[in-house]
């Protein structure tokens, strides 16, 4: 609000000292308050208080000369010497309106408001008109808001009072307050008329303006009071944020940094320079502007209100969430942002927490549909039922809140419920019919509903609108494809190929429907661009760092990031952030670097079990498996978890000891793990020892842990191939590819799936889907030649250029050798063949496919003695379980990679 946004720091304040304090007194004692009276206005305090001792030796109880005593010990600040005189005074004449009116002065001006107002109403109580004790309570009403009190004040002083500028300016203030603003325009141009105005006058006249949100005059005034007071720094912060609510914005960013050089730690001046780089859409220099002011003023509840509604425009909801919590510790009240608080959570990934404070609101506010509707998000990582419950209650006590109705439509899609996301879906797109994301998913549930004509004109739209955007070109492929329309299709896969090449986007964006809308890699993209910012903005926060070099990881910059931890002394840090350092370079590989910074982690915290555990995983990439046992066994008995219990099977197994093993993995079963690599180990471990049914027992159970975690999902999906129950896997594979429908993944072990099942049209759509969404691996290629052999046997240059992309990234494959020797022979290329399935043999000599393949390579060149050697081979090994050649890359690779150490 304006009023709280503008300091009256120069505002004028109406204050008649003292009145006439003198009663009934002898003429020597009246001789001497006289010359006291005139050596205090003569700044000779001390001769005052000379002469007012010796007034009170003989008289005591003088009133006068108590009142004056306490003027000139206020004049010297002296606030609690005074205090016995003002009150020696009360007690001498507790009816005396000088008397009250003097001392409301010293309470007053001692920070004692609520005891001067007493005063000032005892003073006109006794005498209506007096101007000074009405001035005053007129001041404070006007500080209080309260313009209609303020005039009835005002109306009890004379004509002639009231047309003092002081008294002037308080009337227009109160007339302004009062919704007068017609009025009090009138008041305030007959004080800016009056002569000798000075900057007080004219700063006092803005600030009244300002009242009445007359922006542009207050502008004026302010600049006035500049002029005649060119570096005052409270001038300069008022004229700012008067520029700024004019509009004037970069007037009021010129203003603000120079009131800034003049007082850097200044914080309504960084506030209001904050609020103007929101205007013009700095929004990481308008976060480092708040993160200084709240340093200058850590108890200001708005400064740190901004703070946490810039942290989540820039999409760091943690900090957000963080800057909410000390928020709430100035204004436990204020529900909306406990509320907004978990919001952030649940947008953090931090569920649990997130439902607490969510939870905790619409118990309280159970008519507010935006409640409903952030409680839904949170609930979309625990249980998506009650997600889609929340939200129903959403959108009926808020039929036109439309990001609920996104998000239900969203869900809907993912639970295979498209009928109803189309109906929520068209009421959004009514909103935002320019929201890529919405109609690209419009598509999708028309496809789900078989209406492929709707679905294709929707998708028609969409690439209109985005035409690299991958999202849709994945449905409008799809939508192709059903209509029979060939050439589109394969000219739209090309395009996706091509969007996947040009990488992602940094668009900029705020708020839930965009970070809904934007791909994943958009929103890593986006986010990375503004770490950038955040972290050159505020250089000495060793946090932004931390985040910026995990980034950094993800998008495969290593070398930059690891220069960033260089750049970090585990001495400098505390344990918590140590190990956050070591898990998140553990996560990217970096064994030794992890090492570096978890050992000091642990030498500064030893009961930090999550971080032993990740030190555990460094040594044994590092060193062996028995090195790395022994570090995870000091983890006290009271901190062994389920994390502890799985990671020992895998030491264990890697040890060769599979009885342990086994009983430490239904050990650490039993007691829940929480992290998700460590299921996908175990998972791994027990589909090796061909526990299929313990390993899709352990991923339900982890998907029930960590239901958003689409690792797990995809590895119940290959269990369940391997076990195999294909149309369970592929239902599943449907669910992941509606709720990430850009990752390559699912597309590409589905392609896998159907190829196996010699289903080969399907499978050449999904792993051309996959290839284009990213997937460069040698079984992708493998399998996607495999389904041209089936579906175009006789476009044998296909089959070869796609074979040459998985030889590209293997040579040590041999079924991809045999595949490509094989294809070789039907172009008649015998000598390449030879070439190939020499290789093919080498690598995995009981291949007896392999050896078929040569034997006729050779007979093809008229080398029968070779090819005779080849039979010999054969028939020598057929009995000797001998390798087919039916799916040659085991499944569980496709998830459960089981890397050696070093």
């Amino acid at each position: 609000m304006f009023g709280e946004d503008f300091g009256g720091k120069l505002a004028l304040t109406v204050s008649i000292l003292f009145g006439s304090i003198l009663l009934a007194q002898p003429p020597s004692a009246q001789t001497l308050l006289d010359e006291a009276s005139s050596a205090y206005r003569q700044g000779k305090t001390a001769e005052a208080a000379r002469i007012l001792d010796t007034i009170l030796k003989d008289h005591p109880g003088e009133p006068g000369a108590l009142v004056l005593m306490g003027v000139v010990l206020d004049a010297q600040q002296r606030y609690n010497d005074a205090d016995t005189y003002y009150q020696r005074a009360l007690n001498a004449s507790p009816r005396s309106p000088q008397v009250l009116n003097n001392a409301g002065n010293h309470f007053l001006a001692a920070g004692n408001r609520k005891r001067a107002r007493e005063l000032y109403l005892k003073t006109i109580a006794i005498e209506p008109g007096h101007v000074n004790a009405n001035l005053q309570l007129a001041q404070m009403s006007v500080d209080d808001k309260q313009g209609r009190l303020a005039l009835a004040y005002l109306n009890r002083i004379t004509e002639t009072a009231g047309s003092d500028p002081g008294a002037l300016l308080l009337r227009a203030r109160a007339l302004g307050l009062s919704g007068q603003c017609a009025e009090a325009g009138a008041v305030l141009k007959k004080v800016e008329n009056l002569p000798g105005g000075d900057a007080s006058l004219y700063f006092s006249v803005g600030m009244a303006q300002a009242e009445c949100k007359r922006y542009d005059a207050a502008e004026g005034s302010f600049s006035r009071a500049l002029d005649a007071d060119p570096r005052n720094v409270e001038i300069l912060y008022n004229l700012g944020l008067a520029a700024l609510r004019a509009d004037h914005v970069s007037r009021a960013q010129s203003v603000l940094e120079i009131a800034l050089k003049e007082r850097p730690d200044d914080a309504d001046a960084l506030y209001a320079l904050a609020q103007v780089c929101l205007k013009q859409q700095r929004l990481v220099e308008a976060a480092a502007l708040l993160t200084r002011a709240e340093k200058a003023a850590p108890d200001r509840a708005d400064i740190i209100l901004l703070i946490a509604q810039m942290a989540a425009q820039l999409e760091f909801y943690q900090d957000s969430a963080d800057a909410y919590g000390r928020y709430l510790k100035l204004k436990p009240e204020d529900d909306a942002a406990r509320r907004e608080r978990g919001f952030d959570l649940a947008r953090a990934n931090d569920s649990k927490s997130a439902l607490r404070d969510l939870e905790w609101y619409v118990g309280r506010h159970p008519r507010d549909g935006l409640g409903y509707f952030e409680l839904a998000v949170a609930q979309m990582f625990e249980d998506r039922q009650k997600a889609l419950q929340s939200l129903d209650r959403s959108i009926g006590l808020d039929p036109a809140l439309y990001q609920a109705r996104y998000t239900r439509a969203l869900l809907n899609i993912e639970e295979e419920n498209p009928d109803a996301a189309v109906a929520d879906l068209r009421l959004f797109l009514e909103k935002e019919p320019k929201n890529i994301s919405a109609v690209a998913h419009l598509g999708q549930a028309y496809l789900a509903l078989n209406r492929i004509d709707e679905a294709a004109a929707v998708l028609e739209r969409a690439r209109a609108l985005a035409p690299d955007s991958p999202l849709v070109l994945v449905q409008y492929r799809r939508a192709m494809e059903k209509l029979g329309r060939k050439q589109a299709a394969a000219a739209t896969l090309a395009q996706l190929r091509e969007a996947g090449n040009k990488g992602a986007g940094s668009r900029r964006h705020v708020g839930l429907m965009d970070y809904l809308s934007l791909s994943p890699a958009d929103q890593r993209a986006h986010y990375l661009v503004n770490l950038r910012e955040s972290s050159a903005a505020d250089p000495s926060d060793v946090r932004l760092k931390i985040r910026l070099a995990r980034e950094l990881l993800a998008g495969d910059k290593t070398g930059e990031a690891m220069e960033i931890f260089r750049q970090l002394t585990p001495a400098s840090l505390d344990a918590a952030l140590l190990a956050d350092c070591g898990r998140m370079l553990l996560e990217f590989n970096q064994f030794e670097p992890a090492r570096q910074f978890l050992e000091p982690a642990l030498a500064k915290a030893p009961s930090d079990g999550a971080a032993r555990l990740d030190l555990t995983i460094a040594i044994y990439h590092l060193q062996t498996p028995a090195a790395a046992l022994s570090e995870l066994d000091q983890t006290p008995s009271a901190d062994r978890k389920g994390d502890y219990y799985l990671l020992r099977a895998q030491l264990l197994d890697a040890l060769g000891n599979f009885p342990e093993a086994a009983e430490a993995l239904n050990h650490g079963i039993r007691t829940a793990p929480t992290r998700p690599e460590l299921y996908l180990q175990a998972a791994g471990f027990l589909l090796k020892h061909k526990r299929y049914d313990q390993a899709l027992t352990l991923l339900e159970q982890a998907s029930r842990i960590l239901p958003d975690n689409r690792d797990l999902l995809l590895a119940q999906a290959v269990t369940l191939a391997i076990i195999p129950r294909d149309e369970e896997a592929q239902k599943i594979l449907a669910k992941i590819q509606a709720r990430w429908p850009e990752w390559d993944r699912p597309y590409l072990l589905n392609g896998i799936i159907l190829e196996i099942q010699l289903r080969s049209e399907e499978a050449k759509q999904m792993l051309e889907t996959a290839i284009a969404l990213g997937a460069d691996t040698p079984e992708t290629y493998y399998y996607e030649t495999l389904a041209i052999t089936h579906t175009a046997p006789d476009d044998l240059g296909l089959a070869q250029s796609t074979i040459a992309r998985a030889l590209a990234l293997t040579s040590n494959d041999p079924y991809i050798f045999l595949l490509a020797g094989r294809i070789s022979i039907a172009r008649k290329q015998y000598s390449v063949a030879i070439e190939q399935l020499v290789k093919a043999t080498s690598l995995l000599p009981s291949l007896i496919p392999a050896h078929y393949a040569l034997r006729d390579a050779y007979k093809a060149v008229g080398d029968e003695r070779k090819s005779a050697a080849e039979v010999e081979a054969i028939e020598h090994i057929a009995d000797k379980n001998a390798a087919s050649d039916r799916s040659p890359f085991p499944v569980e690779d496709f998830v459960f990679t089981v890397r050696p150490p070093g």
